[in-house]
């Protein structure tokens, strides 16, 4: 039962207007509205290959999600996973119910997976599905069946236990597959092929032209870890004028961490680079954790002093969750912010904007800062309560920023909101992310 007339917006997306599907919906025409006619359940059968890091980025979440990106490339030393599509009204029963092989074939070798059955089954929501559902939050609005009708496409995962070889040569892999049904009948799936880069050729051809380059990587890194050109990144990173940040610093810490052979491979190649790269990688090496005994025995002596040196005169990171006030510092909690949305940038990990979200509590605080703002007074002194009011509303702006451009932090939002353990507080603020007066620039 509806609690509020369904404004116009809302009803045009709900019922199939101007948003698409993440797999074949039908397109509407100017002047003629979409049939509102039962999709008959299929199988879409071109295989979505992700990275295994999918898996980890939707735990706890919702059962329908926004899309993944799908991989076209990979690297050695990275794991797959494989998505089958379906849509229809009983697309999940068809998923679930099927017997699933693949075999992927790369340098002349081929490993067959059988027997396979989905681990999980996720709904995948339609293009514009968050907004028409924000907008229908905001009128207080009760739509039955609200998500079966934002998403008509199902993906069913599946985790091979293959990896692209830590010596793996250039090259394609090609990956094939069929599913049975309960009843005997074999669909043959399309073939798919992932584009295989060695190490040689990401230090070969995976350069960035600038840092704006840089900056765009940087920002869709999770989606499709490319770690092999991170020596790339370090070696503009002497001409940025502005030095090292911390919000840099740690994404490539974690990258590092996340990447081993990657790692490794950037040991093996400081001795041809110029001495900034070396000491700087050398640096987010050690902040990694990995041992550089073995590489420091290929690099000049005066590395190992300036190294040394250098490493002694660094000021440590701060640790990125302690939003501990910190009077002579008032950036101190947004410098803390920037640091958690490079640890989620580059992991696509949940935990830090968590974090950042929890700021949201600061809502009197923050309330107090929006007063002040609006009176035109000048800021008198800095007291605590400005500090986390001001963190509140950097809070606010740049969740609101992400789940505008990031459908998995708009699937962390939403399993936030329905989650019991969230506070009150803060599930009332994630609902005003993209309204609230206090999350915009002024």
């Amino acid at each position: 039962m509806l609690r509020a007339k369904m404004p116009f917006l809302a009803l045009i997306l709900l019922l199939g207007g101007p948003f698409r599907l993440a797999a074949q919906a039908p397109r509407a025409t100017p002047g003629r509205p979409v049939p509102n006619k039962p999709i008959p359940t299929k199988l879409i059968p071109a295989p979505w290959v992700l990275g295994a890091e999918t898996v980890d980025h939707w735990k706890g979440l919702l059962p329908t999600v926004n899309a993944p990106k799908q991989r076209t490339r990979a690297y050695p030393g990275q794991r797959l996973t494989l998505a089958i599509a379906a849509q229809g009204a009983d697309r999940d029963l068809l998923l679930k119910g099927g017997t699933y092989a693949f075999t992927v074939t790369f340098g002349g070798s081929a490993t067959t997976f059988s027997d396979l059955h989905p681990s999980q089954i996720r709904g995948i929501k339609a293009e514009g599905a968050d907004f028409a559902t924000y907008v229908m939050e905001q009128a207080n609005v009760e739509a039955k069946g609200l998500e079966d009708a934002l998403s008509m496409v199902s993906l069913a995962l599946f985790d091979l236990d293959w990896q692209v070889p830590a010596d793996a040569k250039d090259g394609t892999a090609a990956i094939q597959g069929a599913m049975t049904t309960p009843g005997g009948k074999v669909t043959q799936l399309k073939t798919a092929h992932l584009e295989i880069w060695s190490s040689d050729r990401a230090v070969k051809e995976g350069a960035f032209q600038n840092q704006e380059e840089v900056g765009a990587w940087t920002m869709t890194y999770y989606q499709a870890p490319e770690p092999f050109r991170l020596l790339h990144a370090l070696r503009l990173s002497k001409d940025d004028k502005s030095g090292p940040r911390p919000n840099v610093i740690t994404f490539y810490v974690q990258v590092l961490k996340a990447a081993p052979p990657a790692a490794q491979d950037l040991m093996r190649r400081l001795a041809r680079e110029d001495r900034v790269t070396r000491i700087y990688a050398l640096l987010l090496l050690s902040e990694a954790g990995y041992d550089l005994s073995s590489c420091l025995t290929t690099l000049p002596v005066e590395d190992h002093q300036a190294f040394q040196q250098v490493r002694t005169q660094a000021v440590a990171l701060p640790d990125p969750y302690d939003f501990s006030v910190n009077l002579d510092d008032p950036y101190q909690i947004t410098t803390r912010m920037d640091m958690l949305w490079s640890i989620f940038l580059a992991t696509g990990d949940q935990k830090p904007v968590r974090a950042i979200a929890d700021t949201l509590a600061w809502r009197e605080d923050g309330k107090a800062v929006l007063d002040l703002r609006r009176s035109g007074k000048k800021i008198e002194s800095i007291t605590p309560g400005l500090l986390h009011g001001l963190a509140y509303g950097a809070g606010g702006w740049s969740l609101g920023s992400f789940v505008r451009n990031h459908g998995l932090v708009a699937d962390f939002v939403e399993a936030w909101k329905r989650d019991p353990k969230t506070p009150a507080v803060i599930k009332e603020e994630l609902g005003t992310l993209i309204t609230n007066e206090a999350f915009k620039v002024k």
